[in-house]
């Protein structure tokens, strides 16, 4: 008997508590692209009905859900799928909570959790526009350190310049530092050498030329003659002079008779 009664049963399967809608689209901004929406609803009993709801209210909620979504994912970019998935869970928030209030068929208390993810082609275009920013940063580093390295260099080669400016055995060094074979350096040497030797010598000359001019100039009376006008100076200004010392090596001409 039991089993006849289990045969010819048609009591409705109880709705499980949690149930996963299929996918659907849900147009973004501009509605060029759309979202891919998943939602999964629960229900508890709300006291009206002390079971289950039934497949018409299931479908009421489905109809009630896709509505929400969709006018909530028109005022989104579909590249701003975090914003978007945000406003959705909002807006079927609060209209869930309303929806036993306001629709006789609604008996359950009902909460949807959605999810957005981004259409096959608005992925791609975002691929697109990561890599190409992922480009221009990457350049720009380069750019960067490259510019560092050149003023790093540029400070190397500044104090080169320097070195060179005032040491006279720089230039000689610099050219054996660039690598120069055996023979280049023996002549780079030598070269140096005979700069030495040729420095030397019109140094030597130098002198010479000032020891023969001292030796033909008259130097005491240079001095004298350069004593006796500043002496005329400060007589005719009315400057006292100072006493000379007898003893003296320069002294005028009046003085010395």
């Amino acid at each position: 008997m039991f089993s006849l009664i289990q045969r010819f049963d048609t009591t409705p399967a109880p709705i499980p508590e949690d149930i996963d809608l299929p996918p659907f689209a849900a147009p973004a901004l501009g509605e060029v692209f759309d979202f891919t929406v998943a939602v999964r609803l629960s229900w508890r009993s709300s006291g009206r009905r002390a079971l289950w709801p039934d497949q018409a209210e299931l479908d009421q909620i489905d109809r009630i859900v896709r509505r929400t979504v969709r006018a909530t994912t028109r005022g989104h970019s579909v590249f701003e799928v975090e914003a978007a998935e945000a406003a959705v869970g909002r807006a079927l928030g609060q209209r869930l909570d309303d929806v036993p209030r306001t629709d006789p068929e609604i008996v359950c208390r009902w909460s949807a959790l959605a999810e957005l993810a981004l259409p096959e082609d608005a992925r791609q275009a975002r691929r697109d526009h990561l890599s190409e920013m992922y480009r221009i940063e990457a350049r720009a580093r380069e750019t960067k350190l490259r510019v560092d390295k050149l003023r790093e260099s540029g400070e190397v080669w500044k104090v080169l310049l320097q070195e060179a400016g005032t040491d006279p055995l720089a230039r000689y060094a610099v050219r054996l530092a660039a690598g120069a074979g055996d023979g280049e350096v023996a002549g780079t040497v030598e070269q140096m050498l005979d700069q030495s030797r040729k420095d030397a010598e019109e140094l030597l000359l130098l002198v010479a030329k000032i020891t023969e001019a001292q030796r033909t100039a008259d130097v005491h009376d240079i001095v004298l003659a350069s004593d006796e006008a500043l002496r005329t100076a400060f007589k005719r200004l009315g400057i006292p002079l100072p006493q000379s010392d007898p003893d003296a090596m320069f002294r005028s001409l009046d003085e010395a008779s």
